[in-house]
């Protein structure tokens, strides 16, 4: 009968008489300088090697034999052992083997050594029961191809979500590495979550037949895991373990995931609500799956991060709401499912997350011809860093809470800098804002009022409308500042006298003087071509520049 069919139920059904390892020598040449170490068995089974040395001076040992032992009964003779270093050992190619593979022993088990070593002064040791050789099968579990692998019965689907776990116990037979099969005995199955620990419910047992085979019942495949079967024994016939890893491929079903967002940007303080559907098929066939994990993720830095992980309703519908941090760089979300039994690909979306933003160091200044001006820098509100091409806008605001007006507007600089101008007003209130973009959310500087006292120059009037080239003409006009809602005069105060000559927009300065008490100004000039006379005041830091109507004088 071929090994590899031959049942181990037979030989299990020999008996074997073990003989106790025994430590001490019995021979007569107890006392001689040869010395013999212990016999091991080798991994072959079939084989055994033991170390032996000689202390008398210059001497070597030159032989070494060995005899395998039954009880009292010799079933082997090896009248030499090959020499490795300072171990002796059987051949590989001389191994033991059973009488029906064509060696010499009767039967699997374990049976006793006797050791004999000679050195090349005739010295001789025996050394009885130098060890045991283990002359059992040792176990192994293979798969249908005779590989260390595990089977499985069938894939795992969508629509049944367990298996079998399969596979054939052997043993290797000492010597001639016959595999045989191994019936009748139990193999322990563990199911390991990939995910956890295994639990005392995830180990089932199944018993091997006359094939050395063992098929467990269906066990559930929820989750993702793998399976170790293995196998122990010590006992005449079998003695070692084995063990065996394997994890199940799966047969996806196809499926897929449409979502929307109901925002594209968050805001500080806001979130974004995902919702969608998982479903087979497609058009009239599409059907939504229902208690599906949907997996919602943020794209950061080029890699989803995942945030939340929902469950379909009974028609596939998920929903679920976002609170995506600031500051991380956050440009999409998706949603996918990690069903293992499910084939998809993850709906995508555009989101952007801009981080706080804060306008530092805001100064705004009121100047006397009217012109606001304001600086400052916009940065991040968490880490002082400028984000540069940031827009800003000047605001004014006559109450400083309602109304508020866009006066200007400027990009800051790569530092956050910026720079903003424009016309003012006698009154009121002014702020720097800037509207939420991608990168800064929505940030307004602190109002600041800035506001001066209106001044003109009213009833212009020169002496004489049509002179002669080079006349004297003397100009005259009240310059005059808002108080109390009421045009007052003002006294002392610096004027100046101007001309513009016809065609030109050039204006020339003339003459000045000071104001009377009753802020009458009165200054001269000589004509020398027709053109425009204008009496202007320059504001000091609490005036406007004064406005007035220039008079016209005609020279002949």
């Amino acid at each position: 009968m071929p090994a590899e069919r031959r049942s181990f139920a037979l030989a299990a059904a020999i008996a074997v008489v073990a003989t106790a390892l025994s430590t001490v020598p019995a021979s007569a040449d107890d006392a001689g300088p040869v010395g013999i170490g212990v016999a091991r068995t080798a991994d072959n089974r079939g084989t055994f090697t033991v170390t032996a040395w000689t202390d008398a001076p210059g001497a070597v040992v030159t032989a070494v034999s060995a005899r395998v032992r039954a009880g009292d009964t010799v079933v082997a003779e090896v009248p030499a052992l090959t020499r490795t270093g300072s171990t002796w050992g059987l051949p590989a190619d001389a191994a033991l083997k059973l009488a029906e593979d064509g060696g010499t022993m009767p039967h699997l088990g374990t049976y006793s050594i006797d050791v004999s070593a000679t050195d090349d002064q005739g010295h001789t040791t025996t050394r009885d029961a130098a060890g045991t050789l283990d002359f059992t099968l040792k176990p192994a579990l293979i798969d249908t191809a005779g590989d260390s692998k595990l089977e499985f019965t069938r894939l795992p689907t969508y629509d049944h979500k367990s298996l079998g776990v399969t596979d054939r116990l052997v043993g290797i037979e000492p010597g001639s590495g016959d595999r045989v099969p191994i019936e009748g005995r139990t193999v322990e199955v563990t199911r390991v979550p990939v995910s956890g620990t295994p639990r005392p419910d995830d180990t089932f047992a199944a018993v091997t037949d006359a094939e050395g085979r063992f098929t467990t019942e269906d066990l559930d495949l929820v989750d993702r895991a793998t399976f170790t079967a293995s196998f122990a024994a010590a006992d005449d016939q079998v003695h070692g373990d084995a063990r065996v890893h394997g994890a199940p491929s799966i047969s996806p079903t196809k499926a897929s995931v449409t979502a929307t967002a109901d925002r594209t940007r968050v805001l500080p303080g806001q979130t974004v609500t995902v919702t969608g559907t998982v479903s087979t098929g497609s058009g009239a066939d599409a059907a939504g799956l229902a208690d599906i994990p949907v997996q919602i993720s943020l794209r950061a830095y080029g890699s989803d991060r995942p945030a939340l992980t929902v469950t379909t309703d009974a028609s596939g519908h998920f929903s679920a709401v976002l609170d995506p941090p600031a500051g991380v760089g956050v440009d999409g979300w998706s949603a996918a499912s990690p069903d293992m039994y499910l084939s998809t690909t993850a709906a995508r979306g555009s989101l952007v997350v801009p981080e706080e933003s804060v306008l530092r160091k805001v100064t705004a200044s009121l100047a006397a011809d009217g012109q606001v001006k304001v600086t400052g820098r916009l940065t991040h509100a968490y880490n002082n860093n400028s984000s540069d091409a940031e827009s800003v806008r000047l605001e004014y605001s006559a109450d400083g809470r309602t109304g508020w007006r866009s006066l200007a507007t400027a990009k800051s600089d790569y530092y956050g800098n910026f720079t903003l101008s424009a016309w003012g007003y006698i009154d009121g209130y002014y702020r720097v804002h800037h509207l939420a973009d991608d990168k800064l959310a929505e940030s307004t500087s602190a109002p600041v009022r800035l506001s001066r006292v209106d001044t003109r120059v009213s009833s212009i009037k020169a002496s004489a409308a049509k002179v002669t080239k080079g006349s004297t003409v003397t100009f005259t006009g009240l310059l005059q500042e808002y108080v109390s809602r009421t045009w007052r005069p003002y006294k002392g105060q610096h004027v100046e006298l101007f001309f513009q000559k016809k065609g030109s927009t050039k204006w020339t300065y003339v003459a000045s003087g000071t104001t009377s008490s009753t802020g009458k100004a009165t200054l001269k000039g000589k004509p020398t071509a027709d053109g425009k006379w204008l009496i202007q005041y320059f504001g000091d830091s609490r005036h406007f520049d004064s406005g007035g109507t220039a008079v016209y004088v005609d020279v002949r």
